[in-house]
């Protein structure tokens, strides 16, 4: 009897992954346009300074739920979070500096943030999926 191989995983890029981290960057966005809200609205921050403080905010929730249900790390969050950290400080840069130029270029915060939110989108799942969530090498000893 020939002997069963695992499963192999999806590609990288794969569409079922790109569906599953669409829903948890929704969870994500809500929290970030929450926050920012609650700072533009309620304590007077400047808008950049709102939206990024949500992004940083709901960065903590968005590497949980895409670590485990997009990506299916299991452990060695010791490989992985520091890289998603290297692309969420990415994203959070784009976020800011997408925010200040529409904001300059005279839209409305409300307007502003969805387009800049779709841009940095999908440069956070291409370097998550090639990079920040990929496996680390055979022979690498796992780190936790």
């Amino acid at each position: 009897m020939a002997a069963t191989m695992p499963p192999s995983p999806p590609p990288p890029l794969a569409p079922g992954r790109f569906a599953r981290f669409l829903v948890v960057g929704g969870i994500a966005t809500a929290v970030h346009y929450a926050v920012a809200a609650l700072l533009l609205n309620l304590g007077g921050w400047p808008a950049v300074w709102a939206s990024a403080t949500g992004f940083v905010v709901s960065a903590f929730a968005n590497y949980a739920l895409n670590a485990r249900f997009t990506f299916g790390v299991r452990g060695d969050h010791g490989h992985h979070l520091p890289r998603y950290a290297a692309v969420a400080s990415l994203g959070w840069t784009l976020n800011a500096l997408g925010m200040w130029a529409l904001l300059r270029a005279g839209l409305h915060p409300y307007l502003a943030q969805p387009i800049v939110t779709v841009g940095v989108l999908f440069v956070n799942f291409t370097l998550n999926a090639l990079w920040a969530m990929r496996p680390a090498p055979e022979g690498d000893p796992p780190r936790s």
